[in-house]
């Protein structure tokens, strides 16, 4: 049976060059980046080149980069950590109803606490109203958290004109830019940006390692407490197989972002045959920006863990959503968030591609699906 990965949002498969960097570091070099002999400089200076690599990639400084566990504890550290640092001058923090769990369940958290959070609606394409962000900005107001591309729908949002509004305010600004990075054009300094999360398995890199931009003179409180590494920024001995191979990745993404304009096609040409299907299937986020590697879509009269089921069953990996909220009951919270129906929420399933992909992935993902509904005998959908 033919083997199609088409969760690449997820995470994605790691690059043979990433594979090798690490193992090179594993065999040997093993020594604490922090110790001052022989081996743990030898460390240290693996350590600050990939930071290197990892800054350029964005248009920083490596100092002003933090290596961390993950695109998760990016988000923490930015939202968290920036919120108890500068509590004196205000408790009030805006954020969008589309993000990740990582900085949902951060304001949760900050809301327990004491902060008060501010949510910025959308419409049914994923897109904001800047006039939204200024009506929500108050006196107290410090941060606003907004990501870059949504990790559901691919909608890529307006941090263009969100940073000029919170610039001209004297609002720290961060972004996850974990699904973003890699497929847009990313630099801090044109962007606005203050605080940026990047993950590495999203790039062909490994899991378990990410990074957090902090631009010069913003204050954050550590949450990771224990020694004094990444500058007093965050405790524990860095993951460096991990950092080696987040910079090989990055350099491979450098290698292959020509590419980028194939895997769009791919997915174009994915949409365009599920519409020619003629079961009124519907693409979530169409006629907003998207990142050419995602597909969100509703399938009429297929509830998305019974599509699923189907497609593994065929070989084929996709999702319902984010990854870090699968085994849960709960509807999709972007798409809700939308105001799209509850059917057709429950009935979305997202693609998402990579290079290691090709068009013979996508054809025999469309036959399938034609497969699966003649199969249940589904008649012609209709947009719930």
């Amino acid at each position: 049976m033919r083997k199609v990965y088409l969760d690449n949002a997820a995470t994605a498969p790691m690059d043979p060059a990433v594979i090798t960097a690490r193992h090179d570091v594993d065999r040997s070099v093993f020594g604490n980046p922090s110790s001052i002999h022989y081996f743990g400089q030898t460390s240290k200076v693996h350590l600050e080149q990939s930071r290197k690599i990892v800054a350029e990639s964005i248009g920083a400084q490596p100092d002003q980069i933090i290596f961390t566990g993950g695109g998760t504890e990016s988000d923490n550290l930015a939202v968290i950590g920036t919120a108890l640092a500068n509590r004196d001058r205000g408790s009030h923090i805006i954020t969008t109803e589309i993000e990740h769990p990582a900085v949902l369940e951060s304001m949760r958290y900050l809301t327990r606490i004491g902060f008060s959070i501010s949510y910025l609606k959308c419409d049914k394409k994923g897109k904001f109203k800047i006039s939204d962000l200024e009506a929500l900005i108050r006196d107290d107001t410090i941060l606003l958290s907004a990501m870059m591309v949504n990790n559901e729908t691919g909608c890529v949002l307006p941090l263009h004109e969100f940073s000029a509004i919170v610039r001209a305010k004297g609002i720290i600004f961060h972004s996850d830019a974990v699904q973003g990075f890699g497929k847009l054009d990313l630099n801090v300094s044109d962007l606005n940006l203050d605080l940026v999360s990047l993950s590495a398995h999203k790039i062909h890199g490994p899991k378990g390692v990410g990074s957090l931009y902090v631009r010069k003179g913003i204050l954050i409180d550590r949450i990771i407490h224990g020694g004094s590494q990444e500058v007093n920024r965050r405790a524990g001995t860095e993951n460096l197989a991990g950092i080696v191979g987040f910079a090989a990745a990055i350099k491979q993404m450098d290698v292959y972002r020509a590419e980028q304009s194939k895997v769009k096609d791919w997915r174009d040409n994915f949409e365009k045959q599920l519409k020619q299907l003629n079961r009124g299937i519907l693409i979530n986020g169409e006629g907003t920006e998207r990142v050419g590697t995602i597909s969100n879509v509703y399938f009429p009269q297929l509830p998305a863990d019974t599509m699923l089921i189907n497609l593994d069953m065929a070989g084929i990996a996709a999702s319902a959503g984010s990854a870090c909220s699968s085994g849960s009951t709960r509807a999709s919270h972007v798409l809700s968030a939308m105001g799209l129906s509850k059917e057709r929420v429950k009935n979305s399933i997202r693609f998402s591609f990579s290079r290691f992909n090709s068009m013979e992935d996508i054809n025999y993902t469309i036959m399938t699906i034609r497969e699966i509904y003649n199969r249940l005998e589904i008649s012609h959908g209709h947009d719930g």
